[in-house]
C-alpha cells in the first residue's frame, strides 16, 4: 500500500432547517404561519484548496449539500480548507446559523489523535437576499505512516428570523427571482406553457406563480402553434396537442457575470461553476465590482478583441442582451428542423422559405443550407417577435447561465443520433467512453428527450432546458471575420453594411485559428482556456479547451464563420463549449437555431 499520508474523506457539508411550530392566532379566525415556499437557502459556491469545485462538489438538485474529499494531508500542521458561500434566496425572512462539525461515531478515536476540524463563518446571521462566505479547515496534528480515512460530517442549522421590512423580489441583486415576466411580444403568438409529467404541454397564464422557477433550476418555456391553428383553441390549464405545435423556445434572462479570464491566458482558469446574477440594469464602471460591457458606440454588438478596463473578478452586463436592448430573450428549445421531413436528406435544403421551420424534438435538423439563407429564413419568421439568427454572444450567454446553479452545472451530454433527429441523448456510459480525437459510435445508443435518462442533454439537466447544444448538427451563428477572402455564405461581405449591426457579431479580420484574444467577452470562445493541442490518429492536430476538451477552433478569414456545439460523431470534443470555423457555404451536417427577442 502506497504511503499516501492522511485523507480526510466523503465530507458532508449540509444545510439543515430548524423546526418552526410558533402559529400566530388572531381573533381565531386569521392564521400567519411561517412561509415555507419563500424561504430558501442553499450553497452557491464551494472552492476546495483554492480551486472551484462548485459545479463537481455541490448537489445540482438540492443545492442543499456539499460532498467532498480534502487533499491528502502529510505533513504536521498541514491544511486542506473548503470555502463555501451559502445564499438566502428568502424575500422575507432573514436567518440565524448555527455551525457544527464533527467525526462519525466510527472516526471519533482517529479524528481526535490526528486532526482538527474547525469552521468559521463571518457572522451568524444571513440577512434576505444576500450571501454569506464560510470555511471549514481541516488541520493535520500528528502525520502517520499508513493511508488513514477519517469521515466528518458538518451542519448548518438554519433558523428563519421575521423581517419586518419586507423585500420585493425585484429588488434584490442576489436573487435569481430578479427577472420579471418573459416578454411574449404583442398578440398571443407565444404562449407561455409548463410540462407535464408525460412532457405535454400545459398551457398557463402569464402570471401564474409556477410557470417557471430559475431558482430550482426550472425555466421559462413557450410556444408557438401551427399557422393554422388558432390560439384561443386552448384555454389556461390545457393540455396542447402536439401536433399543433410548430415550435418551443426558452427565455434566458438577462444577467451579468463574473469575469474570470479576461486575458485568454489565465493558466489557473478552467472550468467553474460560471457566478451569475441576474440583474436587467446594465453594469457601470466601478473600480474592483464592475466593468461596462465593451459594445460599439450604437451599442449594436460586442468588440472583438477589445476589453477596456474589465478585469477578473469583475462582474459584468452579458452582451448579449445590450445589442438589442431586451431583458432576455427566447431561444429554440432544439436545432431548428425541416417540417414534414421524412428522412435525414429531406431536411438537407438550401433555401429560405420559413414555412419550412419546426423547432421541436424528434425532427430532422435543418442542415446543407447556406448563412445568407439561414439568416433570411430566420429573419422572416417572425418579424414582430424578432426572430433572427442566433449569434456567436447568443449562445455564449446560453452557455454560461446553463454552467451556474441556475443551470446544469456541468459538460451537456451529447446529442449523438446519426439521423440528425433533434432532442436525443447519448446514453452516459456511451458518452463517457470517448476520449478527445475519438469519433465516436453516432450511433442509435440514445434516448429521446422527455426520460429521466434524457435529461442530461438539456441545459438545466431537466425537461424545461434547451437541447442539442452538444451534438445533433453544427450550428452556424451570426458571426464572422470581416474582410474574409473565402465567403461563401452568399452574404457579400461588402452588402453586409446594409443589414443591422444589431444582428452580426464581427470579429477582427487580423484574427487566426488560435487567436482567442480576439473574442468577444461573453461569446464562450476566448474566455474557455487554458487551451492545448493534441495529435489525433491521422496527425493532425487538434485544439480544444480546459472546458471538457471541447473542439476550441477560431474562424479567420480563409474560414470566416463560427460554428458552434460539435456534430453527432464528435464524441467528447463536442459541447456547448465547442467552437469551430467555418465557410458559411452549405454543409450536410451543419444546420442553425432561431432566437426571438420581442
Amino acid at each position: 500500500m502506497s504511503k499516501k499520508g492522511l485523507i480526510i474523506a466523503i465530507a458532508l457539508l449540509t444545510v439543515g432547517f430548524a423546526s418552526v411550530a410558533t402559529v400566530l392566532t388572531i381573533t381565531g379566525r386569521v392564521n400567519i404561519n411561517f412561509n415555507q415556499e419563500d424561504y430558501q437557502i442553499y450553497f452557491s459556491k464551494a472552492v476546495v484548496d483554492d480551486v472551484d469545485k462548485s459545479y463537481e462538489v455541490i448537489d445540482p438538485d438540492t443545492r442543499q449539500t456539499i460532498n467532498y474529499t480534502t487533499s491528502d494531508l502529510s505533513k504536521a500542521k498541514e491544511q486542506s480548507i473548503l470555502e463555501y458561500e451559502v445564499t438566502n434566496n428568502s424575500t422575507q425572512y432573514d436567518a440565524t446559523v448555527v455551525v457544527e462539525c464533527k467525526a462519525k461515531e466510527k472516526d471519533t478515536e482517529k479524528a481526535n489523535e490526528y486532526v482538527t476540524i474547525n469552521n468559521q463563518m463571518d457572522g451568524d446571521l444571513i440577512k434576505a437576499q444576500t450571501r454569506k462566505k464560510g470555511k471549514v479547515i481541516v488541520e493535520l496534528q500528528k502525520v502517520t505512516v499508513d493511508p488513514i480515512e477519517i469521515e466528518f460530517t458538518c451542519e448548518l442549522t438554519v433558523n428563519p428570523v421575521g423581517n419586518e421590512e419586507l423585500k420585493e423580489p425585484e429588488l434584490a441583486e442576489n436573487s435569481c427571482r430578479n427577472i420579471g415576466i418573459p416578454s411574449l411580444g404583442e398578440g398571443d403568438k407565444l404562449i407561455p406553457i409548463v410540462f407535464d409529467e408525460e412532457g405535454k404541454a400545459i398551457r398557463v397564464d402569464k402570471n401564474d406563480s409556477n410557470w417557471f422557477d430559475y431558482c430550482k433550476r426550472e425555466w421559462a418555456n413557450a410556444v408557438i402553434l401551427n399557422e393554422n391553428v388558432d390560439s384561443q383553441k386552448y384555454k389556461v390549464g390545457s393540455q396542447i396537442e402536439d401536433t399543433d405545435i410548430e415550435s418551443y423556445f426558452v427565455w434566458i434572462p438577462k444577467y451579468k457575470y463574473k469575469l474570470w479570464n479576461v486575458k485568454t491566458n489565465n493558466k489557473n482558469a478552467g472550468k467553474h461553476s460560471i457566478d451569475i446574477i441576474f440583474d436587467t440594469e446594465n453594469t457601470t464602471e466601478v473600480s474592483g465590482e464592475s466593468c461596462v460591457t465593451p459594445m460599439n458606440d450604437d451599442n449594436t454588438q460586442g468588440l472583438s478583441g477589445n476589453i477596456k478596463d474589465c478585469s477578473d473578478g469583475e462582474y459584468m452586463t452579458h452582451p448579449a442582451f445590450i445589442s438589442f436592448g431586451v431583458n432576455g430573450f427566447w431561444v429554440g428549445k432544439f436545432e431548428t428542423g425541416y417540417k414534414d421531413a421524412q428522412s435525414k436528406s429531406d431536411a438537407e435544403q438550401d433555401n429560405a422559405d420559413s414555412s419550412h421551420i419546426t423547432i421541436k424534438p424528434g425532427v430532422y435538423s435543418w442542415r446543407n443550407i447556406t448563412v445568407k439563407n439561414i439568416f433570411d429564413v430566420s429573419k422572416n419568421y417572425e418579424n414582430t417577435l424578432e426572430s433572427h439568427m442566433m449569434k456567436n454572444t447568443e449562445w455564449g450567454a446560453v452557455a454560461y447561465l446553463s454552467h451556474s446553479i441556475f443551470g446544469i452545472n456541468k459538460e451537456i451530454t451529447i446529442n449523438n443520433n446519426n439521423q440528425y433527429k433533434t432532442g436525443y441523448t447519448a446514453l452516459l456510459s456511451t458518452n463517457q467512453s470517448k476520449v478527445p480525437g475519438d469519433s465516436g459510435d453516432g450511433g442509435e445508443s440514445n434516448t429521446e428527450w422527455n426520460t429521466e435518462n434524457s435529461f442530461i442533454a438539456s441545459t438545466t439537466g431537466n425537461i424545461t432546458g434547451i437541447y442539442d447544444m452538444s451534438g445533433g448538427a453544427w450550428e452556424y451563428v451570426a458571426a464572422y471575420v470581416a474582410d474574409s477572402s473565402n465567403d461563401k455564405s452568399g452574404l457579400i461581405f461588402q452588402n453586409l453594411s446594409d443589414i443591422d449591426k444589431k444582428y452580426f457579431d464581427v470579429y477582427d479580420n487580423a484574427s487566426a485559428y488560435n487567436s482567442y484574444n480576439k473574442m468577444i467577452l461573453g461569446d464562450a470562445t476566448g474566455e474557455m482556456g487554458p487551451f492545448n493541442n493534441y495529435q489525433d490518429g491521422d496527425n493532425n492536430t487538434r485544439y480544444h479547451s480546459g472546458w471538457y476538451g471541447d473542439a476550441s477552433v477560431f474562424a479567420d478569414a480563409s474560414w470566416p464563420w463560427f460554428a458552434r456545439g460539435g456534430d453527432n460523431s464528435n464524441g467528447i470534443i463536442a459541447g456547448q463549449f465547442d467552437f469551430d470555423r467555418n465557410s458559411g457555404g452549405i454543409r450536410v451536417g451543419h444546420g442553425f437555431r432561431i432566437v426571438l427577442a420581442p
